[in-house]
Order: structure tokens, then sequence, then C-alpha cells
């Protein structure tokens, strides 16, 4: 019997916004706080906990990503459609069995990339919708996982990518290179902060790969 792909959206959407809600958290606190009090948190702390709650984001947005892949794998319906399989392969029964597919000998596979992730849905799925999905917004993917690449890494080529896309996506460079001012300025339309911005952005793929 055909099994309707389950609302992971719903899951990675919560996920976000528990990590949405720590910043909120913080810099209310950080407003609360007494002048002059050497435990008041302070202007690198807020920002440094933009940076860790879009890591987490982003990590949900990763998971995601391997929890829809892998029931597509075993012919989950999207709409009360699966996806096929390349080569006519018939669908794997557990999701077991989709991972070792999937794995190939390895002992895991990365989801930033975009471009690797098409490579893989090209590689196992007939041009479905995952893989539409990923390609219509493989360019913002791209400049998110750079993002990401800068809070995890401190090498001068994560600074370089980091610098392309805040001028790219923003309009000028941030001070050190840090994602965290990036995330938590303002864009102008509409004014918003940049991490719920881009947070929303991965929340409505996140609904077009469940949906």
């Amino acid at each position: 019997m055909p099994r309707p792909l389950p609302r992971l959206d719903l899951a990675f959407a919560a996920n976000a916004a528990a990590s949405l809600g720590l910043v909120r958290r913080i810099e209310a606190a950080r407003v609360a706080g007494r002048r002059g009090d050497q435990n008041r948190i302070s202007l690198t702390d807020v920002e440094l906990a933009y940076e860790l709650a879009f890591l987490r984001v982003f990590t949900a947005w990763e998971a995601l990503l391997e929890d829809v892949f892998l029931r597509l794998m075993c012919g989950y319906e999207r709409s009360g459609v699966a996806e096929t399989l390349v080569g006519g392969a018939a669908p794997h029964r557990t999701l077991a069995l989709a991972e070792a597919a999937m794995l190939h000998g390895q002992q895991y596979v990365l989801w930033h990339n975009p471009a690797r992730v098409v490579q893989r849905a090209q590689s196992t799925l007939i041009n479905g919708n995952f893989q539409q999905v990923i390609q219509s917004a493989q360019a913002r993917l791209g400049q998110l996982a750079a993002v990401r690449h800068r809070i995890a890494h401190e090498q001068h080529d994560a600074s370089v990518q980091f610098n392309s896309v805040s001028m790219a996506i923003a309009g000028k460079r941030y001070k050190a290179s840090r994602p965290g001012r990036f995330l938590r300025d303002v864009s102008s339309n509409p004014p918003d902060r940049w991490i719920d911005a881009l947070t929303a952005e991965l929340r409505s793929l996140a609904t077009q790969l469940c949906t």
C-alpha cells in the first residue's frame, strides 16, 4: 500500500522556530541587563548566538534533505505521486536498505552543497520534485551554505566566500567577516533580520519538498 511522505517540513519549521526563539530571548536579556554589570550579555554574545542559531537551522535543513530523500527511495508518495528510481529499480523496502544504497560503502554523505545534492538526486531519481526544488534554489542554497561554512570554519577561503555572499545578499561586507553581524542585520524590503528572512526561505523549500 502506498505510503504518504510525512510532513517532515513541519518538524523542520518547529526546529527552526526554536533556534530563532533563542536569539530573541538573548536579545531581550541584553536589553533587560543593567549597564555596568560585568555579567551583562554583550553584543558579541548576541552575534555569536545568531551564528549558533543559524548553524542549527542549516543542520536541520541538511537532516530534512536526507530524511526526505531516503523516503523517496522507498517509494513514499508526495501529493499521491511516487518518484521513479533510475534504471527502473524497485523502491527499497526499508529506510535502512535505502540508506545502505545511498551510502554505497561510505560512512556518510554530505548535504550542505546543493550541487552535490542535485547530482545525488540525478543519479538516483528521475527528474522528480526533489531535484526540481533543489535546482530551482541552487544559487541561494549555495549562498546559505557559504554562511554556514564561515560559521564552522576560520579559513581564509571561508571568509572570502562569505564576503562575496554578504555583498550579493545585503550589499555590504561585515567587520571581521562575521556571519553573526550579517544575520542580525535588517533587510530593507521587507524589513526583517536576515536570519528570519533566510530561515523563511528554507521553510518554504521544505514545504515544497514535502507537500
